[in-house]
């Protein structure tokens, strides 16, 4: 057997080991068993062991979940016993946006009647929008007629909802339906004096234009005859320029 060499420093010849035999002796069931199988036996099971509380990177927040949930589902209950009240408030909301649209569309239609106004109250020949003016005119109409429909139907909207409502706000709610016809009425009166201003300017322009197409023919007077009135001589003293007059019968003779 040719002996192993053993690199080191201490204990060595040469690279020969001089020491103690280190090397051991097994049994023979040992061999036996070491020599009928080559894999090694598995690594005993490593207990895990749970880091302490103080470097954990999150913390039990059960509880506050569970509160949470009990929180949520309480809400919903109190929102499906607070039906009627939820039904009133959407009720009035929808109340305020059709009486907010009717009192803009309101707002936009005094605005034309303003202009309107201005150009029915101007009285010149030469300055006359007649077209803008009927436009205009045709347009108010409309208008009018739209905020009279408008209105009736937030009247009806009042009297199908009064029962659902409380009585507190079924009379704000009339009070709003009764400003708003009223605001309608005054414009309505205001858009009909506008009509009769412009009426009577029509015919006054009219009447302005016949005096000036027919305007009468003064008579021109006529210049003085030499011969007279009926054209015979001696019945009137004609006069030249730069003359005294000439005394009857002293014409000259021909």
């Amino acid at each position: 057997m040719i002996p192993r060499k053993r690199y080191g420093t201490k204990n060595t010849d040469q690279g020969v080991y001089l020491g103690l035999s280190k090397t051991q002796v097994l049994s023979p069931a040992t061999a036996g068993s070491s020599s009928s199988s080559d894999i090694a036996p598995p690594p005993p099971p490593v207990a895990l062991v749970p880091p302490p509380p103080d470097t954990m990177s999150c913390r039990d927040r059960t509880q506050e979940f569970l509160s949470a949930c009990k929180f949520l589902q309480s809400r919903q209950n109190g929102i499906q016993t607070n039906k009627p009240a939820l039904r009133a408030v959407r009720q009035r909301s929808e109340f305020s946006l059709m009486a907010k649209r009717i009192g803009k569309d309101l707002s936009n239609t005094f605005a034309k009647l303003e202009k309107l106004t201005i150009l029915a109250k101007r009285k010149s020949l030469f300055d006359d929008k007649a077209v803008e003016i009927e436009e205009l005119t045709y347009i108010i109409k409309q208008d009018i007629n739209s905020l009279n429909k408008q209105i009736a139907q937030l009247q009806d909207f009042v009297r199908a909802k009064g029962s659902q409502s409380g009585r507190h706000l079924q009379t704000h709610s009339n009070t709003i339906v009764v400003s708003l016809q009223s605001k309608l009425a005054s414009m309505s009166n205001d858009f009909k004096s506008v009509l009769e201003v412009r009426t009577e300017n029509l015919k006054q322009q009219r009447s302005r234009r016949e005096q000036f197409s027919r305007a009468p023919v003064s008579a021109l007077p006529l210049a003085p005859n030499h011969l007279g009135k009926s054209g015979h001589p001696g019945e009137e003293v004609p006069r030249f320029w730069g003359q005294s007059p000439v005394p009857p019968g002293t014409w000259p003779s021909t």
